[in-house]
């Protein structure tokens, strides 16, 4: 018996005494020859596949359900084994495990999150060992060691180009016509962009002429955003200005199952289960929780879409690197400073309460918290109240809620989510009282906004920045007030004020205020 062979046996006795033993630093035994959908998978780190033949008569449901994925077999369950089997042998299918190695530690093949410190184990009823799975990624279904990832190697779903007209009877300023044509450009040199453009300032309606590009060329175009909110925001303007074209809508709660389109509109989460398959990515507030500095939402990206395909990215408050990128020319970019109807951002008006969380402790509401809500409710406008946390949120909501019913909190966890933010767009809702997930793409006309605990470290300057451009994006309603209630004035705020009075003075410097009001933006 050689020296590997002797350590994997030492291993392997030492793991049914210790089950959560670590995976040995050797490789395991000689991997099986041969796979079969109609037998048990091993515990290996094997790909399986078989040269494709073009003669055979595929399944066109198969096709359709599985091109361009990557998905457990127990997605697969709608389909006998047998058709599956079949489909392997002439190369239509490739298997997958679930973990690889990578310079010594393993990898999920799913997430590419290592998993060495975060595995756990179990007994397990389909190999009878104890398997080991990946957490990062266990919402999307348990990956485990006898998981295989089946994924489909035969002809895509063709997408064929066509010419469509969009159904939106609007008209974009010179700043936004410039930016489109480049966008548009960027689409057919598949290069990269960066559209810099300030809260309010019609990213979406830019996007309009390139994914009108995309369509033409018979691109697989993904739309992805961090946020659930913001996702079902732009499917209801883009299902209706791209009537005529297929969407996939595709969020963790969607009612709505993938089928292959032309337009995939996704949460970044989503794309762990797409892999090679888009031609160009458009991504939507890419600073925002939890996109930003994730890795294993970035290796979603890179997975899910082709290799030469190009990344477009949108937003107001772009990182440190994007910045850098755009000013060293290593990513091509356009920066629109101003809002589409041509008045300034607005700016941000800072209110000391002393400490916030003491009266909250000790179940009492600051007094000017207290008189912005009365005069907000006598005004007739909506408003938001940011807080920093759900815990906050849930000593506040008992306070507010008797002072008026019109008075609504909403966070993340709450089920009724969805159906709170819906009756605020209709105005059934006066004040809604939320953390940080509705600080991005929500458009509501006569908005005003204040913030509980400004001073907080979730409110950085990009969450403040985007906060602020919740106010003033209608063109009936351009102004509004925001507030930040304190303890005191950290750094982030000064930030923050900073940087809208800076973006508000680049507008006026370029002349962008007289440049938009030539043209009408409804």
């Amino acid at each position: 018996m050689n020296l590997q062979k002797l350590k994997w046996r030492v291993w392997e006795k030492g793991r049914a005494l210790f089950p959560k033993l670590p995976f040995p630093p050797t490789a395991p035994p000689p991997i099986p020859s041969a796979f079969s959908f109609t037998q048990p998978f091993q515990n290996t780190t094997a790909s399986y596949y078989h040269p494709l033949n073009s003669k055979y008569r595929f399944d066109v449901n198969l096709q359709a359900f599985l091109s361009g994925r990557r998905l457990r077999l127990e997605a697969l369950k709608d389909f006998p084994p047998a058709l599956l089997d079949d489909h392997f042998q002439h190369g239509y299918l490739t298997v997958e495990s679930a973990f690889f190695q990578k310079q010594g530690a393993w990898v999920c093949r799913r997430c590419g999150q290592p998993v060495t410190k975060e595995l756990s184990s179990y007994k397990c009823g389909r190999c009878g060992e104890w398997c080991y799975y990946c957490r990062y990624c266990l919402t999307l279904g348990i990956l485990k060691q006898c998981s295989p990832l089946v994924s489909w190697s035969g002809p895509p779903v063709p997408i064929k180009g066509k010419v469509i007209r969009p159904q939106w009877k609007g008209e974009l300023t010179s700043l936004q016509q410039h930016a489109a044509e480049q966008l548009v450009a960027a689409v057919r040199k598949k290069e990269n962009f960066l559209l810099w453009a300030v809260c309010g300032s019609g990213k979406t309606e830019v996007l309009y002429p390139a994914i009108t590009e995309a369509i033409r060329e018979g691109l697989r175009i993904a739309i992805v955003a961090p946020r659930t909110d913001v996702v079902i925001e732009l499917s209801k303007r883009l299902k209706r200005v791209f009537a005529e074209v297929p969407i996939n809508l595709l969020y963790g709660e969607s009612p709505e199952h993938f089928h292959p389109a032309p337009i995939t509109l996704a949460t970044t989460h989503q794309l762990l289960h797409f892999y090679d398959y888009f031609d160009c990515v458009f991504i939507d507030e890419v600073d925002a929780f939890p996109f930003h500095n994730n890795d294993m939402l970035h290796y979603a990206l890179h997975q899910a879409a082709k290799t030469p395909a190009p990344h477009f990215y949108l937003t107001a408050t772009p990182s440190k690197t994007l910045k850098s990128d755009y000013r060293h020319g290593k990513i091509k970019g356009v920066r629109i400073p101003i809002r589409f109807h041509g008045h300034p951002l607005p700016t941000l008006r800072f209110k000391w309460i002393g400490s916030w969380k003491k009266q909250l402790n000790s179940k009492r509401l600051p007094k000017r918290l207290k008189d912005w809500m009365n005069q907000q409710l006598k005004s007739g406008r909506q408003a938001f109240l940011f807080v920093p946390s759900i815990e906050t949120l849930e000593q506040l909501d008992p306070l507010v809620s008797k002072m008026n019913h019109l008075i609504v909190s909403v966070h993340a966890d709450d089920p009724e989510r969805h159906q709170k933010v819906e009756a605020f767009r209709q105005g059934e809702i006066r004040l809604l009282v939320t953390t940080t997930i509705l600080e991005r793409g929500v458009t509501i006309p006569a908005l005003d906004v204040a913030i509980l605990g400004a001073d907080a470290v979730i409110f950085d300057e990009r969450a403040l920045v985007q906060i602020a451009g919740r106010v003033g994006r209608a063109a009936d309603y351009p102004d509004g007030s925001v507030i930040l209630f304190h303890h005191g004035i950290t750094r982030q705020m000064q930030r923050a004020k900073q940087h809208i009075e800076n973006m508000n003075r680049l507008a006026f410097d370029k002349n962008s205020v007289k440049a938009s009001k030539n043209k009408k933006f409804p």
